[in-house]
């Protein structure tokens, strides 16, 4: 017979424990193979007395108790309504043989985790169930059950309690390629080097006159960029071979006859004091085109002869 069971903290079993009339029978510690929905199967780890050693953490939902012993009434088995299943914890302790296995199988890897097969089954476990049998008042009455599972929050397991070697369900992941991509064995970068690389080596520069504009060629193809400034060690000898070149045409010029013309004194000599001269002269003949004064100041009725201040 297959009766749906009770809780034993269902408040009905206080109701029928204040009648005398009832006629009630206890059963302690009855073996039993419960059925468990499993949920979550996790690793964890004991404290460093144990150096850590892994252990599972089962949790569940009982659905089924089936008692191992007779039962009164003809009683077979217990099945749980769908919502009123009580919870189960449990957790499962490695054997050395199934450790090595699982190191073997990669369990200190990156990718090591527990297969989702095994969560979503059921589980067959064995327990211990205390039970109270209430007599129906009819024979043709199913009778009454309540039943609680020992330890059901904390049932300790192992490969000989239990009849499970779950090191056996961890696939191989040892033998697993990594997902991220291999990389390449490069030659390493020092830090520190006494070699100095050019950082300009491939790169070539025109060098053009002040005042004009110069193209960097960076690569093939590259658009041309002008520029005013070129690196500062060819401006530098450019800059010394024209003050070298000075220095040898003022080197021959006479001193007080000859002068150079782009210079303030042939700018002196050449263009101001013609003016002056002129002006104080009055006459404007040797006056140069582009320094001549105005008529103003040419035919200035000035009896002195002194320039005008626009002049």
């Amino acid at each position: 017979m297959k009766i749906a069971p009770l809780k034993l903290t269902d408040p009905w079993l206080h109701r029928l424990a204040r009648d005398s009339e009832a006629d009630t029978e206890t059963l302690s510690a009855v073996p039993c193979e419960i059925s468990v929905r499993m949920e979550t199967v996790s690793v964890l780890h004991h404290g460093t007395d144990q150096n850590h050693r892994p252990y599972l953490h089962l949790r569940g939902q009982i659905v089924q108790i089936q008692p191992d012993v007779a039962l009164p009434y003809g009683i077979t088995a217990l099945p749980f309504r769908s919502g009123s299943e009580p919870n189960f914890d449990a957790f499962y302790e490695f054997g050395t043989d199934q450790l090595l296995e699982l190191v073997r199988k990669g369990y200190f890897g990156s990718r090591f985790q527990v297969p989702e097969s095994m969560t979503g089954i059921v589980w067959e476990l064995p327990a211990e169930a205390d039970f109270l049998l209430v007599a129906p008042e009819r024979i043709d009455q199913p009778p009454l059950a309540f039943v609680g599972v020992r330890n059901q929050n904390n049932t300790e397991l192992n490969e000989g309690n239990s009849g499970y070697t779950l090191a056996e369900y961890f696939p191989d992941y040892s033998t697993e390629e990594p997902e991220w991509a291999v990389i390449e064995n490069q030659p390493a970068v020092s830090e520190r080097s006494e070699q100095i690389e050019d950082l300009f080596a491939d790169e070539e520069f025109d060098v053009v006159q002040r005042g004009q504009t110069s193209s960097v060629r960076r690569d093939e193809g590259a658009v041309a960029s002008t520029v005013n400034q070129v690196p500062g060690g060819v401006f530098d000898r450019v800059l010394e071979e024209v003050r070298a070149q000075r220095r040898v045409e003022e080197a021959t010029l006479r001193p007080g006859v000859d002068y150079v013309e782009d210079t303030p004194e042939g700018m002196l000599r050449s263009r101001i004091h013609p003016g002056v001269a002129a002006a104080l002269s009055g006459s404007g003949r040797d006056v140069p085109a582009d320094r001549r004064g105005t008529d103003h100041a040419a035919g200035s009725d000035d009896p002195d002869g002194f320039l005008d201040l626009d002049d």
